[in-house]
C-alpha cells in the first residue's frame, strides 16, 4: 500500500513537470508566461482564496483575467501589462509570486524602392525598408531597436549610408538608404529587430531578422535615340532629335555631349541649321 501511494506521488510529478507546472511559495503556475499564452495561477490547496494585486486591490474577472473556482487566476491570454506581483490570500495565509511576462518574438519583414534587387546599377541610390511588426499583446510601451548587418558587418550612419527609424502603433520602421551605390555593396543584407521594455515585470523578446540580396551592376552605357519631325521636304522645317537615356535614380547626372556629324563632318550652326539642347 505504501509502495502504490509512493508510485501515484511519482507519477503525478512527472505528469505535472510534462505539462508545464510549477510550484513556488504554495502558488502553482500553470503555461509560460509569453504573452499571448494562456497563464493560470493556483493558489495551493486553498478552497477559498483571494487574489490580490500589488498595490491591494483586488482581482476581479474582466475578460482577459478570469477568477474561478475561488482559487484559480487565469489570464487569457496573458498580456505585458498583466506582469506585475500577486497576492493569494486564504485565511490567514497568504502566498506572493512575480510574474514576468515575455514578450513574443515580433515578425521581421523586408522591402526595397528597387524593382529588381538583383539588377541595381552602381552611382544610383537605394532604399531598403525594415519593419518589425509589434504584437497586439504587447499593450504596454515598449522600446523596439534594429541593426542593420551588410556585407562588411554592422552598418552606421556614413557619408554613403543613412539609417532613419519611424514608428507606428504596431509597426516600427527603419529605412536603410545607400547613396551613391558601389559594386562592392553588393551582397546579403540583414535586419536584425528586438523589442524590450524598461519595466522590471516585461522580458524582452528573442530577436527576429529579415534578409535581402543586393546585386550591384557597372552602370551601362546610356542608351541613344533619333527622332524626326516634320517632312523632310525642300524648304520645310525638319528637325531631329537626339535623345541620350541614363538609368534611373542616378544620384549625379553626368554631363552629356551631344555631337550632330554628316557625312562625318561635325554639324555646326548655320544659316540653314539650328542646335539646341535641353535636359530633363
Amino acid at each position: 500500500m505504501d509502495f502504490q501511494f509512493r508510485l501515484f506521488h511519482i507519477f503525478l510529478l512527472t505528469f505535472l513537470l510534462c505539462h508545464g507546472v510549477i510550484n513556488s511559495s504554495n502558488i502553482t503556475v500553470i503555461g509560460n508566461p509569453v504573452a499571448g499564452q494562456v497563464y493560470t495561477l493556483l493558489c495551493g490547496n486553498a478552497t477559498n482564496a483571494t487574489w490580490k494585486y500589488s498595490n491591494g486591490t483586488t482581482v476581479v474577472s474582466n475578460g482577459k483575467i478570469i477568477v474561478s473556482n475561488n482559487r484559480n487566476l487565469t489570464f487569457n491570454p496573458l498580456l505585458t501589462s498583466h506582469g506585475g506581483n500577486y497576492t493569494c490570500l486564504s485565511g490567514n495565509t497568504s502566498n506572493n509570486i512575480t510574474v514576468i511576462v515575455q514578450i513574443p518574438q515580433p515578425e521581421t519583414t523586408i522591402s526595397s524602392n528597387a524593382i529588381n534587387t538583383s539588377m541595381v546599377y552602381s552611382g544610383t541610390s537605394i532604399q531598403i525598408v525594415c519593419t518589425v511588426h509589434i504584437p497586439s499583446v504587447v499593450d504596454t510601451p515598449v522600446v523596439v531597436k534594429t541593426l542593420w548587418i551588410g556585407p562588411q558587418g554592422p552598418i552606421t550612419n556614413g557619408s554613403r549610408t543613412n539609417v532613419t527609424t519611424v514608428q507606428a502603433i504596431l509597426v516600427h520602421n527603419t529605412t536603410l538608404q545607400i547613396s551613391p551605390l558601389n559594386i562592392s555593396d553588393s551582397g546579403m543584407y540583414q535586419c536584425v529587430g528586438n523589442i524590450s521594455s524598461n519595466s522590471t515585470y516585461i522580458k524582452a523578446s528573442n530577436n527576429s531578422s529579415a534578409n535581402i540580396s543586393l546585386s550591384i551592376q557597372a552602370l551601362p552605357p546610356p542608351v541613344v535615340i533619333i527622332s524626326s519631325y516634320g517632312s523632310p521636304i525642300a524648304g520645310s522645317v525638319y528637325s531631329l532629335v537626339c535623345t541620350v537615356k541614363v538609368v534611373d535614380r542616378l544620384v549625379v547626372v553626368p554631363d552629356v555631349n551631344v555631337v550632330w556629324m554628316k557625312d562625318g563632318r561635325v554639324v555646326m550652326n548655320g544659316t540653314n541649321t539650328t542646335l539646341a539642347r535641353t535636359v530633363s
